[in-house]
């Protein structure tokens, strides 16, 4: 009699070891269920705070239009800061005491990314540039399907163009004005555009956890809400927006030493965003990504997530030594002192940018044609080798042209909270 007891005890201990797989599985599947739907709700959160606009009805027909980056092609943004104060952007008041909203881009970055993304160009183009804004197809408002057509117009502030596209709210009405503009500009293809407001900017700021940048000395500007202590500070996305902002008692009070100060606090984000790792800070990526997404306006195409992280991904080994800051060199418009017109540099920098060259500054500070580049567009970011018996007569840039690598001591988030918190 006992053969059948064994038997039972061993059914019995069978059955407790079956249950407890199904116990495991059951709890593998839900855990399973639940991150495929956190990241399903992710995906579809992100996705949809991206507002995509379609422009390709609002550019001319010889216009080649917004494209997705591909593998192996080299790719052209268009990045655009709006000073529109719609909504959480109205940071200072302005549309309270004026009653409507402008938009305006006080802030415009033309950013190339290399073919093989061994390098990026971000070059700025200051708003008080004068060109020629060409006729544009305006939509009569938001959500309408009718258009209209703007005259086109000499000698007039870059910026006005933005301004032009979107005096009916517009936004992809706005940046098609602004993509064509730029384009009778540079001579370049531009393949997408992206729009930055006021609060996406803060948003993006605070969801990295502030941004750490040297001040040699006070900075102060009520104009703009701007008070920053000399030394090694964490910045948080009220204090960033203000330094992009700040012009009156900084520097000249012109807007191009405020460019210098905007690419020193993009470089300072964008070291931020390379030293994230994606499994570490998976949580700090998505926050930021949710922070930036919110109010963000893109070309079509280029707002899917699927091709932002594409983009994102085909950039992981490039390095901050590759990523190249420049000013588009100007001179003083003979018309006007308080404006600007583009030199024959600036010729030079849409050149090597047309033939995805890196930007090459000799040392006294002129480009150096791309024709005389002896150096591959991977090498270093020193100008290389010259054939001087070729050389063009450099034309005046100004000094800033390239932000130096190294301007101050090194400055972490660490050093900056101990300094936030020493004084």
């Amino acid at each position: 009699m006992r053969k059948p007891a064994r038997a039972e005890a061993h059914v019995s201990k069978q059955g407790k070891v079956v249950t407890l797989v199904r116990i495991a599985l059951l709890a593998f599947l839900a855990f399973a269920l639940f991150l495929v739907s956190s990241l399903g709700f992710a995906y579809s959160r992100l996705q949809s705070n991206i507002d995509q606009g379609d422009i390709s009805n609002l550019l001319d027909d010889d216009s080649q239009g917004p494209r997705d980056p591909q593998a192996g092609q080299d790719y052209n943004i268009l990045v655009l800061g709006s000073d529109s104060r719609a909504g959480a952007s109205n940071i200072d008041g302005a549309l309270d005491d004026l009653g409507e909203d402008s938009m305006r881009s006080d802030t415009t970055m033309l950013v190339h990314i290399s073919a093989d993304r061994s390098h990026a160009e971000i070059v700025s183009i200051p708003r008080d540039t004068l060109v020629t804004i060409p006729s544009c197809t305006v939509k009569k408002s938001k959500n309408s399907t009718g258009t209209f057509r703007t005259d086109s117009a000499r000698n007039q502030q870059f910026n006005w163009a933005f301004s032009t596209g979107g005096q009916t709210g517009d936004v992809p009405s706005a940046a098609a004005c602004a993509i064509k503009t730029t384009e009778r500009l540079t001579g370049l293809t531009i393949d997408g555009y992206i729009v930055v407001n006021f609060a996406a900017f803060q948003d993006i700021v605070n969801a990295l956890g502030g941004v750490p940048m040297y001040f040699d000395e006070e900075l102060e500007d009520p104009m703009a809400g701007l008070h920053i202590l000399e030394g090694c500070r964490l910045l948080d996305g009220e204090q960033a927006l203000a330094l992009a902002r700040a012009r009156q008692n900084v520097g000249d009070g012109s807007d191009i030493s405020r460019i210098g100060r905007q690419q020193e606090l993009v470089g300072a984000m964008f070291r931020e965003v390379l030293d994230m790792n994606l499994l570490t800070d998976s949580y700090n990526l998505y926050q930021t990504l949710d922070a930036g997404t919110q109010s963000l306006s893109t070309s079509k195409g280029l707002g899917d997530l699927t091709t932002l992280v594409g983009l994102l991904y085909s950039l992981r080994s490039i390095d901050m030594a590759n990523i190249h800051f420049i000013t588009m060199p100007f001179k003083t418009a003979p018309s006007d002192p308080n404006r600007v017109v583009a030199t024959k540099d600036a010729e030079l920098v849409w050149k090597a940018i047309k033939r995805d060259k890196p930007v090459w500054m000799a040392e006294d500070g002129s480009v150096v044609a791309p024709d005389l580049q002896k150096a591959s567009p991977s090498a270093s970011a020193s100008a290389p080798t010259v054939d001087n018996s070729l050389e063009p007569e450099p034309s005046p840039v100004p000094s800033d042209v390239n932000v130096p690598e190294e301007t101050a001591p090194v400055c972490t988030k660490q050093n900056a909270l101990r300094a936030n918190h020493d004084r």
